[in-house]
């Protein structure tokens, strides 16, 4: 019964690195390390005779290895970048818009009023493919070649929308100037054929090495005059801080940091087990038969 025991907890603890490598994919060994303390939970669980207290051993394991660590990744990556696992994809009714009527960069600029205003000029296409949604517009070869640019009074509008919108970072004590915005603004014709705008834009620092990136999306055909919102999306991002570090790296370290605690859990649900087991306290030739 033992050897069957054992054996089947190695089991268990090779269908996890399974799954883990094929969820890591590229990152395969990064993926193996940080499914090791699963494993490792799996292998060194305290044995017990009783197979309720064996499996919520191994619960123990899961939730300390496993659940916890992720869980707590995946709001460190929120808190830090904006999403929970991966950016969300650019709203799809730009992406499949009947036609695309301009593209324009754009930049914060001051107006001739003193106040902001956006400056738009042609795009070009190898410095600005870094925007999401020109390479999705490509993917679809819905990029026009030479498209002309949005209007100067609708580009003074379009940023007065997004200043008054609420949703612009103003920067910590000290970071000044994070409403500047520069990006694309895409007007186009959704598939029902209605006037929508996009505008993808980056402001500048909120936080040392820390920025965002907006996405909104607006319908222009209301009758008001005024700009329906259609949906918003806002992410952040490094330069020369810990760009590129996300939740893999997040989970693998809490994985690690669980393992002691996990280990000490479940040795006290073991020890419980067997104090408040029926079989512990059943005279010795009952309990082996």
């Amino acid at each position: 019964m033992r050897a069957r025991f054992t054996i089947a907890r190695l089991m268990i603890a090779v269908v996890a690195v399974a799954v883990g490598l094929s969820v890591y994919r590229a990152f395969w060994f990064w993926g193996f390390v940080a499914l090791t303390p699963f494993g490792i939970a799996a292998l060194d669980s305290p044995p017990a005779r009783n197979r309720s207290v064996r499996g919520w051993v191994l619960v123990v394991g899961v939730l300390g290895t496993l659940v916890m660590p992720f869980l707590v990744a995946i709001a460190i990556n929120h808190d830090l970048w904006g999403y929970y696992i991966s950016r969300p994809p650019v709203d799809r009714r730009i992406i499949e818009a009947r036609s695309i009527e301009s593209i324009t960069y754009v930049e914060t600029a001051a107006g001739a009023d003193g106040g902001l205003t956006f400056f738009g000029t042609p795009v070009r296409y190898p410095e600005v493919m870094g925007e999401q949604v020109l390479r999705d517009l490509k993917a679809r070869e819905a990029l026009p070649p030479n498209p002309p640019i949005m209007p100067a009074d609708r580009l003074g509008r379009l940023h007065r929308v997004l200043d008054e919108s609420g949703q612009l970072e103003v920067g910590e004590p000290g970071y000044h100037g994070a409403k500047r915005l520069s990006g694309v603004a895409i007007e186009a014709k959704d598939r029902e054929g209605r006037p929508i705008v996009f505008v993808g834009v980056r402001g500048r620092e909120v936080s040392n090495d820390h920025y965002p990136y907006y996405e909104f999306l607006f319908a222009t055909d209301s009758p008001t005059g005024r700009w329906k919102w259609l949906s918003f999306q806002r992410f952040y991002y490094d330069i020369a801080g810990i760009e590129g570090v996300e939740w893999p790296v997040f989970f693998l370290i809490l994985a690690w940091m669980g393992l002691i605690p996990t280990l000490w859990l479940q040795g006290l649900v073991a020890r419980l087990g067997r104090r408040w087991s029926p079989q512990s306290n059943a005279p010795p030739g009952r309990a082996s038969g």
